[in-house]
């Protein structure tokens, strides 16, 4: 049996924790030579949380938040000893089990999956800000760099957002917002778990989450990348206003019942195609779709995303952005604008970057790349839960983890996620920092 037991930021000063912090959930992992010396494990965490009880838990999921990398490896995420003692096997309100998997000689890669225009919601990833330090300088920073408002419109309460809007926030504010907040969360979420010991072997971005990759693959600089989403919100802006429609069909069921204007922004898989259009086409044809029996859910979006109506725009951004230096990835991309790996000289394209918003998206055939070249452990690594459904729908899609949770929730419920996230990555066979882990709150 193997298992041991351990005992300033940059920019604007961040905003206080949630309130409830105090029951913040806690990862407590363990591991063993085989399954019968995990069950004797297992049983001794039981006894630890029976003997210190509620007022100790947190001096018990400290010490049994590390553990030796077993063959048989066990986790829990819980708030308090009663959800912890439920999960280990004693009688209790979850209906949940803890997790216990016996691991081979080598873990699947991990594959970070960074969602785009769509999966953005107010205040998305709000618990792991102040919680998590990397997280925290991580989203300061693009945000910091995407200039005044950005990160105040963030973090602010649902009723002060809704009043702003109701008193003429100008357009280009909001594109802008919505676009470089979502690019925050992406970038920050991924930067917590490189932070926390996970080794990404590639990265599949859609949309803006594409943009995240190149900067986390070290193709484009940061600050770039930013600047590029500043003049697409300015150009965006001065189009009519857009939106996108999800429907449940394929794209070749789909392209009869289009009107003029909408055009395909995504072809998600065999059930799934993503339409878009300015102006008030879209309903027409949701209209349309809905009487001929086809399940249609709109996406609430500013523009008429990877369709050919942001192709001026598009254009324009090109034009307007400085000259960049662009360099090979580090890591292979895998690209739901070609539908396949980024070829290295594409990758060193800038035409390719600045026409990422009018591009469609060919996500299932990225997937099909991806999982042709091996088995992975996908990551969803940004608001949920559109992207990582879509690729849990994938024959080869074995194990997908989702760092945020689905929906809006309380801090408490973002901090959950990413723990569990990180107690997936543990079950699967991968080593991480436990340390880093247990420095959060």
């Amino acid at each position: 049996m193997q298992i041991v037991r351990g005992g300033g930021l940059s920019g604007p000063a961040p905003v206080a924790a949630d309130r409830g912090a105090a029951r913040r959930p806690r990862l407590m992992v363990w591991s063993a030579a085989d399954p019968r010396g995990e069950q004797d494990v297992r049983r001794s965490l039981r006894r630890w949380l029976r003997a210190r009880g509620e007022s100790g838990f947190a001096q018990v999921a400290q010490a049994w938040g590390q553990a030796e990398p077993g063959p048989v490896r066990g986790a829990v995420v819980a708030a308090d000893c009663t959800e912890a003692l439920a999960l280990l096997g004693e009688p209790g309100p979850s209906t949940r089990a803890a997790q216990v998997r016996q691991v081979g000689a080598a873990p699947p890669p991990v594959v970070l999956l960074l969602p785009g225009q769509g999966a953005q919601r107010p205040r998305m990833a709000r618990g792991l800000y102040a919680w998590d330090p990397v997280f925290t300088r991580a989203a300061d920073e693009v945000l910091g760099l995407a200039g005044r408002g950005a990160r105040e419109d963030w973090l602010a309460e649902p009723a002060a957002r809704t009043r702003r809007d109701a008193f003429g926030a100008e357009r280009a504010a909001r594109i802008h917002h919505s676009l470089v907040q979502l690019f925050a969360v992406d970038y920050a979420l991924a930067r917590l778990l490189v932070g926390w010991g996970v080794r990404p072997a590639a990265l599949l971005g859609q949309g803006i989450g594409e943009l995240v990759a190149a900067v986390l693959a070290d193709v484009m600089a940061l600050e770039d990348a930013v600047r590029l989403l500043a003049l697409l919100a300015e150009e965006a802006a001065a189009l009519a206003p857009g939106g996108m429609l999800v429907v449940a069909a394929g794209v070749e069921e789909v392209r009869g019942q289009l009107t003029d204007g909408v055009a395909v922004s995504a072809l998600n898989g065999p059930a799934q195609t993503v339409l878009a259009s300015p102006g008030h086409a879209l309903a027409d044809t949701a209209d349309r779709l809905t009487g001929a029996g086809y399940e249609c859910l709109p996406v609430r979006t500013e523009a008429a995303y990877h369709t050919p109506h942001l192709a001026g725009a598009c254009a324009r951004v090109a034009e307007r952005l400085p000259v960049t230096a662009l360099r090979p990835p580090r890591l292979p991309l895998y690209s739901p604008s070609v539908g396949a790996r980024l070829p290295v000289d594409a990758a060193q394209d800038r035409l390719h970057w600045t026409g990422l918003a009018a591009t469609p998206v060919r996500l299932r055939d990225a997937l099909d790349a991806l999982f042709a070249d091996g088995d992975w452990a996908c990551v969803e690594t940004g608001p949920g839960p559109g992207l990582g459904a879509l690729v849990r729908r994938h024959p080869a899609a074995a194990r997908t983890f989702s760092a945020l949770r689905a929906r809006p929730g309380s801090g408490a419920d973002d901090q959950r996620a990413a723990l569990s996230a990180a107690a997936g990555l543990w079950l699967s066979g991968h080593r991480l920092d436990f340390e880093a882990i247990r420095s959060t709150g």
